[in-house]
């Protein structure tokens, strides 16, 4: 099993909805990968936001036992690789810790934090769409 990491600002929107979605997505096509999510300023133990929580309730999914965490070198060490949300998170990751096997979505996942549910459904949507790539990608060369 190789371990993803996905990582954004404070581990209660953007990257809890991506770890939900890329799980839920290897479950159903049984894909040999598991996904966490952590952020660079987290408030440990806050739970995912509301508008996180409604646009995963929306897709038949559970952000319910989401607990924040921040990123930590144990954490970078167990994962294959680590999504950032935007070029930032990963530069500033790789700041932190240089070994990070590091890379961003292109277009960054814009931050929700905030706005309207349509908004987090919005993001959700973005984040399928690069989720489903990037499996066609971690398959692929998990396959080589």
């Amino acid at each position: 099993m190789k371990n993803i990491l996905f990582l954004c600002t404070g581990n209660t929107c953007r990257s809890p909805m991506a770890e939900c979605m890329f799980n839920h997505l290897c479950r159903e096509q049984n894909l040999p990968f598991y996904a966490r999510s952590a952020g660079l300023y987290s408030n440990e133990g806050s739970p995912a936001s509301d508008g996180a929580c409604a646009a995963m309730k929306e897709r038949g999914l559970s952000l319910s036992r989401h607990s924040a965490q921040l990123l930590t070198k144990a954490l970078v060490q167990e994962s294959f690789l680590i999504m950032g949300m935007t070029p930032e998170h990963t530069v500033l990751c790789r700041k932190r810790f240089p070994e990070a096997p590091a890379r961003s979505f292109s277009p960054g996942i814009s931050d929700p934090f905030g706005g309207s549910v349509a908004v987090y459904r919005a993001v959700a949507a973005s984040l399928e769409a690069q989720l489903l790539t990037l499996l066609d990608d971690l398959t692929a060369e998990y396959q080589q």
